[in-house]
C-alpha cells in the first residue's frame, strides 16, 4: 500500500510539474511573440497606381500609406503620429546595378532632416532596399548616368533654411554612388548661398552696428558622354552696411566686392572620385582629389582660407593645403 501511495504520489508531482513549467512557458512564449513587431517594408504596384490617379481622395490616402510603409522601413516608429506634416516626393531611376528601376521616396520630416528611402523592384511589389539618412529638407531628385556603369548617381538637391530667427540660406546638391553596399556621398556643391552677420561676431575689433552679407549663385551644368564632367560657373558677392542695431534690409546693403569663376568636376573612374583636375594629382606621391578651392569658397568672402585646396586623400581624410604645393608638382 505503501508503494502505491509513494507512486501515486511520484506521479502527482511530476505532472504537476509539466503543468506548471508549460504554463510558465505559454506565458513566455505568448509574452515573447506580443513584443514581436511586424513591420511591413514593401510597396504594392497598386499603391503607386493609386498614388499617380487623378482621384485626389484615392491619392491622399495612398500617400499616407506610402509614408507608413516607409517610415515602418527605416523604423522612424517616433514620426508615425506626423503623417500629415511629412512632404513625400517620389522618383523612379536605376540607382543600383540591377539594370532595373528602383523605386526612390524622399521623406521631408522637418526643416533640417530628410531621408531617401530606395525600394527595389522584385516583379511583385517594391521591397524596401536602403536608406540615406541625415539629409536637409530636399527640393528635388534626379539622375545622372555613371561613365561605364550600368547605373546611375543619386542627386539630391537640399536646402538649409535659417531666416526665421536666423540670418543664413543654403540651397546645394551632394552627388551619392551606390558602391559595396553603401550609397557613397561623392560631392557636394552650392547652387545658392546667402548668410547676413554682425562683423563684430567674426573680428572683435569691427564697428558695433556693421554688418556683411555674402551671396553666392552657381549655375551647375552635368555634362554627360564617354566620361562625365561637372561645370560650374558663378558669381560671389560681398555687401556691407553700417548704423543698424537691428537686422538690416536688403536695401541696405551696399556691394563692395564681387567676382565670378569658373570650374570642372571631372569624374575619375578608375579612382571613383571627382576631381577639379582631369588628370590625377598626387601629393607625397599618393593621389588626392581636389574637391574645393578657397577662391570659391563661401569661406573666403569672410576671410578665411586663402590660396588653398581643399583635398579629399583615397583613405577618405580631407586636408587643406597650399595650392602651390600641388601645381608645382602637377601638370594639367
Amino acid at each position: 500500500m505503501k508503494k502505491i501511495i509513494m507512486t501515486m504520489s511520484i506521479i502527482f508531482f511530476i505532472t504537476s510539474f509539466i503543468c506548471f513549467t508549460y504554463e510558465n512557458f505559454s506565458i513566455i512564449f505568448t509574452s515573447a511573440i506580443d513584443t514581436i513587431t511586424i513591420y511591413n517594408t514593401f510597396i504594392p504596384y497598386n499603391l503607386i497606381k493609386q498614388y499617380n490617379s487623378d482621384n485626389p481622395v484615392k491619392k491622399r490616402e495612398a500617400e499616407s500609406e506610402i509614408k507608413k510603409i516607409c517610415l515602418d522601413a527605416i523604423e522612424y516608429l517616433n514620426w508615425q503620429d506626423y503623417l500629415d506634416y511629412i512632404d513625400l516626393k517620389i522618383y523612379k531611376g536605376n540607382v543600383i546595378p540591377n539594370k532595373r528601376e528602383e523605386l526612390i521616396i524622399g521623406l521631408n520630416l522637418s526643416k533640417d532632416l530628410s531621408v531617401v528611402c530606395i525600394f527595389i523592384d522584385n516583379d511583385q511589389n517594391y521591397s524596401f532596399f536602403g536608406k540615406i539618412e541625415n539629409l536637409l529638407p530636399i527640393e528635388k531628385i534626379k539622375f545622372i548616368e555613371i561613365p561605364d556603369k550600368e547605373y546611375d548617381f543619386l542627386v539630391v538637391y537640399q536646402m538649409a533654411d535659417e531666416r526665421l530667427g536666423g540670418f543664413y540660406y543654403e540651397k546645394f546638391l551632394e552627388i551619392f554612388f551606390y558602391n559595396s553596399g553603401v550609397f557613397e556621398k561623392k560631392l557636394k556643391e552650392i547652387v545658392f548661398f546667402e548668410e547676413i552677420f554682425k562683423d563684430i561676431w567674426i573680428d572683435e575689433t569691427a564697428p558695433e552696428n556693421q554688418w556683411s552679407k555674402n551671396m553666392i549663385k552657381n549655375n551647375i551644368l552635368f555634362i554627360e558622354n564617354h566620361t562625365l564632367y561637372i561645370a560650374v560657373s558663378g558669381i560671389k558677392n560681398k555687401y556691407t552696411t553700417s548704423n543698424s542695431i537691428t537686422i538690416p534690409k536688403s536695401s541696405d546693403f551696399k556691394l563692395i566686392y564681387s567676382n565670378s569663376y569658373k570650374y570642372k568636376y571631372y569624374w575619375n573612374k578608375d579612382l571613383l572620385e571627382f576631381n577639379r583636375k582631369e588628370n590625377i594629382v598626387t601629393f607625397k606621391n599618393i593621389p588626392v582629389f581636389i574637391i574645393g578651392d578657397s577662391e570659391t569658397d563661401y569661406k573666403n568672402l569672410c576671410n578665411f582660407s586663402k590660396n588653398k585646396y581643399k583635398l579629399l586623400t583615397t583613405s577618405g581624410k580631407i586636408i587643406y593645403i597650399d595650392k602651390e604645393l600641388i601645381d608645382s608638382n602637377n601638370n594639367n
